[in-house]
């Protein structure tokens, strides 16, 4: 007897099918979301941390400027960043003038002085900074 033997044609597939690609699309937009505004958390943190070290910056320099003239270094209200580089870090570009924040210092009391650190764009959401000759930092300008 002859046997026939039918083979049986079994096709794979290859690929995704539409649900496995929807799956991912769904977790890509689930970790952006969680993802995206963490890290523009974190860059908003970095810059103000940034703004606040430039105060401290300017306090050190101050009590030297104080010791050596007898009075602060103080400046007119708003963008004074290149002033303060010139005047109190001797021409280095100690402060980013193109930063974000700009940097100001105006007389404090009857003998102090306030430091100042404005953002540049309120739109970023950035707080503003001031030091004081007693290094009391706050926000609250």
């Amino acid at each position: 007897m002859i046997e026939l033997h039918i083979k049986s044609k079994t096709r794979q597939m290859t690929g995704f099918t539409l649900i496995e690609l929807l799956i991912v699309v769904a977790i890509i937009g689930i970790i952006a979301g969680i993802g995206v505004p963490m890290y523009n958390g974190y860059i908003q943190s970095s810059k103000e941390s940034v703004a606040q070290n430039s105060l401290k910056s300017i306090s050190l320099l101050e009590t030297d400027y104080h010791t050596e003239n007898n009075k602060y270094f103080t400046t007119y209200t708003g963008n004074q960043t290149r002033t303060i580089n010139n005047g109190l870090f001797s021409g280095k570009k100690t402060l980013d003038e193109s930063g974000d924040y700009y940097y100001f210092v105006r007389p404090y009391s009857s003998n102090g002085y306030r430091a100042y650190a404005y953002p540049k764009n309120n739109s970023l959401g950035l707080k503003r900074y001031c030091l004081d000759h007693n290094d009391q930092m706050t926000n609250s300008c």
